[in-house]
């Protein structure tokens, strides 16, 4: 995992990986977040999610996906910082 990768544990147990892309805007960041698949997300400073750039499918493939019910767990720890 490199280094400027994050992971934490949501409600469900389950083990999230949230890895920083690049600035995207003055208060927005691109992020990989990675569970049983990946969301490629643009959020603000204050948590929420600006944009839903891509989502992949466990195996990696480009895939419709809709949000886990726990993303606004992880999307919460970017307010705090």
């Amino acid at each position: 995992m490199p280094a400027d990768s994050h992971t934490m544990e949501v409600r469900s147990g389950q083990e999230v990986t949230i890895r920083p892309i690049k600035p995207v805007g003055e208060d927005v960041v691109r992020v990989d977040v990675e569970a049983d698949g990946v969301w490629r997300l643009d959020v603000t400073r204050e948590g929420e999610i600006a944009d839903v750039v891509t989502t992949r499918d466990a195996d990696g493939t480009l895939a419709d996906r809709e949000l886990p019910e726990w993303i606004d767990e992880v999307t919460a720890k970017f307010a705090q910082f």
